[in-house]
């Protein structure tokens, strides 16, 4: 009788500890800035897509150093791995004696790498300035009849690529025109200058 007491004493208490345990409680989360985030996009990803606007800041970010061109140009194609810097004195043996007079005063900095159909693209960056200078430019020369095509190179802001087709196609820079172009499907905002505009034709 004793021991059958004592057993039911036991279990009286074991049952009276269940009951006193807190609950589980489900494991802390992590401080907010310690949770785990999405992955940033890549630095050079839309920097360089046409934005709302007028001028050559609506072409996108303003590019200020070859490395920075080179770096986006061979993140959007896969190719360009291959950069060489250039002179000035190459810069006329590759544009040829009458294209350097159109282009080499407003070039600040150039160099070349390959991007498939071409063995040389140039890059091109230009000084604070110059990218409307050259505008104004060719805007004169068309207007003197100096000059009667438009420019053959395809712009961003503060930059161009000398493959107009490869540069508005594949890396959605913009040609500009002075001389107007019969393309009512083209995309188009106002340059810096006036008469001039910035040009993507709708090739859908």
């Amino acid at each position: 009788m004793r021991r059958t007491a004592l057993t039911v004493l036991t279990t009286a208490l074991l049952v009276l500890t269940a009951c006193a345990e807190p609950p589980a409680q489900p494991p802390a989360q992590p401080p907010a800035e310690q949770r785990a985030q999405p992955p940033e996009q890549s630095a050079t990803a839309h920097h360089h897509e046409p934005q709302d606007g007028t001028g050559t800041p609506a072409l996108g970010r303003a590019v200020t150093s070859m490395d920075e061109l080179s770096a986006w140009v061979a993140d959007t194609t896969g190719e360009c791995a291959d950069l060489a810097p250039a002179t000035a004195a190459d810069l006329a043996d590759y544009l040829g004696p009458v294209r350097v007079r159109w282009y080499e005063p407003f070039v600040a900095e150039w160099a070349t790498c390959g991007i498939a159909p071409y063995d040389r693209l140039g890059l091109v960056l230009f000084a604070p300035g110059r990218q409307r200078a050259l505008q104004e430019f060719w805007a004169a020369g068309l207007a003197a009849g100096e000059l009667t095509d438009n420019p053959d190179w395809a712009f961003g802001n503060g930059f161009a690529v000398t493959a107009g087709p490869l540069g508005v196609e594949r890396l959605g820079l913009r040609y500009l025109w002075c001389e107007p172009v019969d393309d009512p499907g083209a995309h188009t905002v106002p340059a810096d200058v006036e008469g001039c505009v910035y040009a993507a034709p709708d090739h859908h």
